[in-house]
């Protein structure tokens, strides 16, 4: 759990910054982590703490006045939402409790709360039972980790605790060897197994999402396009102001294979076959010609594509393949591709990579100083994405879902994405690429559909 700042004025305003510190000092000297330059910021302001037993953040004054929902606090205990305001009429932030993708946390007491809550209604063993779920599933890594060698030293008394939910037990119960029955023994057991393989996929899920966001993501680039339409003989076909027809757009692609493959959407590579301005104009004896394609990962300067690398399947499924040089792939990784049946992964888990939005979401990230600067020199698409890649201010967007339903030529899941994330990884729950994102609903809700990889992989082979 990290505390997460959205800065609504000052310097910082129009920013969403994740603090990983577990004692952040807010202040206008240059020594605070959290800096502020403003009239109203005391040199050592405040101190924004992070109590991980109680997964909670506390804020408390130093030097300054701290209002929270406009009232002014010495010391408070933060909630999602919380608007702070450093100094009277200084400036504000809206505080949220960030957790990475398949983290959660609930304090140890809430979950005793709870599990006497259930008692009352379902019983002993329904309360147990819950408590123990909630440490397996709900509290931090340490509980996850530590919980079943407790569970194997607190084996036999656990019938005492579920009686310590409830009233006080009428006697006290004190087992002896010769009073467990060897069924007895085999319940405990299979509980214990199943709550160790729990945890387990508990921690391999988090592990899978961990090397997505620090190592796969870096494997998915943004792929550029523009493209004209021309007459057959080759004279361009203009609008009604003379200029010359053209579409832009933006799409997805991953590196699937050493030899420089990138798989992505039929669409992102064919526009024209898609686009309503390009079709008809297409259908009526006009053809594209490519202007520019070009591909930005991670950390990496736009690379052109040569289109006619580009290969198609005959079918009409929505996968497509282009090469590019290994000099081009340097430095950027191959994403491991799925290769057995998806009835066979650990758990329905669907995580989608990509560019979800297009460049709205980049320039999002983008420091304000950096869009004001595009936005006053008129830069096109080509220009923003050469100065974000210079800033290093490329990088995908990362969601997560549950897969709804697996056909031959389709998967459904309900991991969030929409225009721009066409073309994008889809990996499942053993850390491997299970589909290509083809089919989104424009908002970031609802089903979204990919290929399965194994039509991607069928145009990669010689």
């Amino acid at each position: 759990m990290r505390a997460q700042l959205l800065h609504l004025s000052g310097p910082l305003r129009g920013r969403t910054v994740t603090y990983d510190d577990d004692a952040l000092v807010i202040g206008s000297s240059s020594g605070a982590e959290l800096r502020l330059q403003h009239e109203a910021v005391a040199p050592h302001h405040a101190v924004l703490e992070r109590h991980e037993e109680d997964c909670a953040y506390v804020l408390r004054r130093i030097d300054g006045r701290v209002f929270v929902n406009r009232a002014e606090v010495e010391a408070i205990e933060l909630r999602d939402d919380d608007l702070i305001e450093w100094g009277e009429g200084g400036p504000r932030a809206r505080f949220r409790a960030y957790a990475s993708v398949g983290a959660v946390c609930k304090p140890v007491r809430k979950m005793l709360r709870d599990a006497k809550d259930v008692k009352k209604n379902s019983g002993r063993g329904a309360a147990a039972h819950g408590f123990a779920r909630d440490l397996l599933t709900q509290a931090t890594l340490q509980l996850k980790v530590g919980f079943p060698l407790l569970l194997l030293a607190l084996a036999l008394p656990l019938s005492w605790f579920a009686g310590w939910l409830g009233a006080a037990p009428a006697r006290e119960w004190k087992p002896r060897a010769d009073e467990i029955t060897i069924a007895e023994l085999q319940r405990v057991r299979a509980e214990l197994e199943a709550q160790q393989q729990e945890l387990e996929r508990l921690q391999r899920a988090n592990t899978v999402v961990q090397r997505v966001q620090k190592e796969l993501s870096r494997g998915v680039g943004l792929v550029h396009g523009i493209v004209r339409l021309e007459r057959e003989n080759g004279t361009p076909i203009t609008d009604a102001r003379g200029q010359p027809l053209r579409a832009e757009w933006t799409g997805s692609g991953f590196l699937a294979s050493n030899g420089g493959h990138v798989i992505t959407n039929r669409h992102v590579v064919t526009p024209w076959e898609v686009m309503p301005e390009l079709v008809m104009r297409n259908r009526n004896g006009a053809k594209p010609a490519w202007e520019r394609l070009t591909i930005t990962f991670p950390g990496k300067r736009p690379v052109s594509v040569d289109p006619q690398t580009i290969r198609r399947r005959d079918d009409a499924l929505d996968v497509a393949v282009f090469v590019l040089a290994k000099d081009q792939i340097e430095g950027v990784p191959v994403l491991p591709l799925h290769q057995g049946p998806l009835d066979a992964l650990p758990d329905a888990r669907a995580i989608v990579v990509g560019y979800p939005t297009g460049l709205a979401a980049l320039l999002a990230k983008a420091e304000t100083e950096v869009v004001e600067r595009l936005r006053e020199v008129g830069a096109d698409y080509a220009d923003v994405i050469g100065e974000l890649a210079k800033a290093d201010r490329i990088s995908p967007v990362i969601t997560e879902g549950t897969i709804g339903n697996v056909l031959a030529q389709m998967i459904v899941y309900d991991a969030a994405t929409t225009q721009g994330g066409s073309g994008g990884p889809v990996f499942g729950s053993d850390g491997e690429v299970i589909a290509v994102n083809y089919a989104v609903l424009r908002d970031f809700t609802g089903a979204n559909f990919g290929v399965p990889i194994v039509f991607g992989i069928d145009l990669i082979k010689p």
